[in-house]
């Protein structure tokens, strides 16, 4: 339990954890700034579900988790778009100056960064040094619902493969590629925003949130999260290098030799393993089955993913071998299922004519095989 005193009057009782103190006593400071927390973050708060038969879980000011220490949803209240706020991590950490950068680009297809749309600099000085929140762009989990066709698949593919390409085109490493440093715009295939931390269900928790599928509804994938990330001065033509170690995946080939290595080639090793965990092999892990149809990539995730960094492909090279592997898939081939490989086969058979009924109406309404989200209309970026 927590009593903040801190407000004036009587103490305060709140069932809020250690980690959200923060956003708590920042509620009306934010709100001044032109964004709204969460019920469960305003002065006074009582919980809802106090004196009811309900379960805590199922109310939504019960909703909390230990990544919200430095990571917390709001509203922009001049249009009430929601967004995310990030207190960035202090020196030596080389967050905010990226962040800044970011901030500074032009929008542009190729950019798959999470758009930055300003940094307030907190009143007070923080203890931990974490004295800006960084305003963003709000985002939810890329790997629900689930990819249904070989399109779509692709379509992700391309994306990410660009977006890496960019990032690396600015001298920079992102220096943590994992499956949850890359999030998708929720507008597309949502009516209404899904809550950050339960995403079935409505931000404001009204009901489900019933996704539409990728198809029907392109949407746009980002990287986020830069507090490991680097830009590098390449004109001295010393090779920048990094101490193993650093990042979410273990699993880097050169993290078990103790001699600093190459953070691009790092970066191209991770987003293979991203593709490969996801859609190849699978994770049992993460919960990811590996998936039928996908055999095409597999060549290219295999040299992205050699343990000799030095043979590994630049991300430039990535991008161009993708784009002739696109080329040759059949329009049969992209609108296939992409089906979990641990179903046997005869069910996956039995669905498929559910599945190209449902292609054909595509066909017959001119919908692409392979989702491109800059001809969608109706929408724009919040």
């Amino acid at each position: 339990m927590f009593v903040d005193e801190s407000l004036g009057g009587p103490p305060i009782e709140e069932e809020l954890q250690d980690y959200e103190i923060f956003w708590h006593r920042h509620f009306d400071w934010l709100k001044d700034r032109g964004y709204l927390l969460r019920p469960r973050y305003r002065p006074g708060w009582v919980a809802s579900w106090l004196g009811t038969d309900g379960w805590p879980s199922e109310f939504e000011d019960n909703q909390f988790r230990a990544t919200m220490a430095y990571l917390m949803d709001a509203i922009r209240i001049a249009d009430g778009k929601p967004v995310m706020l990030r207190r960035a991590d202090p020196p030596p950490s080389h967050e905010l100056e990226i962040v800044q950068q970011l901030l500074s680009l032009q929008p542009e297809p190729q950019n798959h960064c999470n758009p930055i749309y300003e940094i307030l600099t907190i009143p007070e000085a923080s203890e931990d040094g974490r004295n800006h929140v960084i305003v963003m762009s709000f985002q939810i989990p890329w790997s629900k619902p689930d990819f249904k066709t070989v399109g779509e698949v692709v379509d992700f593919c391309s994306q990410v493969f660009e977006g890496l390409e960019y990032i690396h085109g600015l001298n920079m490493t992102h220096n943590d590629v994992k499956f949850n440093n890359i999030m998708m715009d929720w507008y597309p295939l949502y009516p209404d925003p899904p809550h950050s931390l339960r995403t079935s269900q409505k931000m404001d928790w009204s009901g489900p949130s019933n996704p539409r599928n990728r198809t029907l509804c392109p949407v746009k994938y980002h990287f986020i999260d830069w507090n490991l990330s680097r830009q590098w001065d390449l004109s001295s033509g010393i090779p920048p290098r990094l101490t193993p170690g650093y990042g979410g995946d273990s699993s880097v080939p050169e993290f078990t030799k103790d001699e600093p290595c190459d953070p691009f080639a790092v970066d191209v090793y991770c987003l293979g393993n991203v593709i490969r965990e996801k859609f190849t092999r699978g994770d049992p892990r993460l919960e990811f089955p590996p998936r039928r149809n996908v055999k095409f990539l597999e060549e290219l995730i295999t040299d992205m993913t050699q343990d000799d960094p030095t043979k590994r492909p630049k991300m430039s090279e990535v991008v161009s071998r993708f784009a002739e592997i696109r080329k040759k898939l059949s329009w049969w081939k992209l609108r296939s299922r992409v089906s979990d490989k641990r179903i046997p086969l005869i069910f996956h058979h039995l669905y498929s004519p559910f599945h190209w009924l449902k292609q054909l109406s595509y066909i017959m309404r001119r919908i692409p095989a392979i989702p491109d989200c800059t001809r969608n209309k109706g929408y724009a970026e919040p």
